[in-house]
């Protein structure tokens, strides 16, 4: 007999001042069987220390520790008091609070075995939240920062750049005597080949309308591209780069550090 369950995403944000986060476990409340299960990722998840600069692992490992012991708390109350409490307490669990520990919204949901589901859910949003495309090209950002921290390079912050059709953000911008400097980090880790070129694409026409409207010169841009390993993905990757050059928009692989700290100087 299917139950009516509520879930929620546990999420990980260290910096408010980003609003970047991580989903680091799930949890699910049956109300009429006063039953709540949790799940969370391990405490020692590298992939999260990774996603974040500046982060040494201890308020991740401390975080999950807290919540975990709030968890069990509220496991024991809910089986006290099933039914229309249950809920309630479930309901001001998840409600938004200022934290690096956070809950998504709490969401319905009909379910046959709720240990199967909770088992479903872990698997869609904390697992492949770390092999989705915007994790890579983070990987690919702290490889570049740590480049320039060895190398005493100052200066490039993320940003918000303004075209006259709307504004995106970058990773790496830095106002300096050259006059404005970007660099965007490009991983070919997507779905398809097509999904990989059609990314690419898209950031080869923001740089060239970036310099069409004579907002940053040519000189003053760089793609870093991450090579990628699956054979299936060369021929994007070739077709992005040959548009690239088409366009004159100056690209490197991110392995060649000597380019990057060059471009940097």
């Amino acid at each position: 007999m299917r139950t009516l369950s509520l879930y929620a995403i546990v999420r990980f944000m260290p910096f408010a001042e980003t609003q970047e986060f991580a989903n680091v476990g799930v949890v699910l409340c049956a109300p009429d069987q006063g039953k709540l299960f949790f799940k969370l990722a391990r405490k020692r998840f590298g992939r999260v220390t990774q996603f974040f600069d500046d982060l040494d692992g201890k308020l991740y490992t401390q975080a999950l520790t807290v919540i975990e012991q709030e968890l069990k708390r509220v496991e024991a109350y809910v089986a006290e008091n099933p039914g229309e409490k249950a809920a309630l307490i479930f309901n001001e669990l998840t409600r938004h609070r200022e934290g690096v520990i956070y809950f998504g919204n709490a969401r319905p949901t009909l379910v046959d075995n709720p240990v199967v589901k909770l088992d479903e859910l872990f698997e869609r949003y904390v697992q492949r939240d770390f092999i989705n495309e915007e994790y890579r090209e983070r990987v690919l950002e702290k490889l570049i920062r740590q480049t320039f921290n060895e190398q005493k390079i100052e200066g490039f912050k993320k940003a918000k750049l303004a075209l006259k059709l709307g504004d995106f953000e970058l990773p790496f911008v830095r106002d300096g005597i050259k006059g404005r400097q970007i660099i965007k980090p490009l991983a070919f880790d997507r779905k398809t080949p097509l999904a990989a070129f059609e990314h690419a694409k898209q950031w080869t026409d923001r740089f060239v309308k970036l310099r069409d409207e004579n907002q940053i010169h040519q000189q003053n841009m760089l793609i870093a591209l991450n090579v990628p390993e699956k054979a299936q993905f060369q021929d994007a990757y070739l077709e992005a780069i040959e548009a690239m050059r088409r366009h004159d928009i100056p690209q490197a692989d991110i392995k060649e550090q000597d380019r990057l700290i060059a471009f940097a100087r």
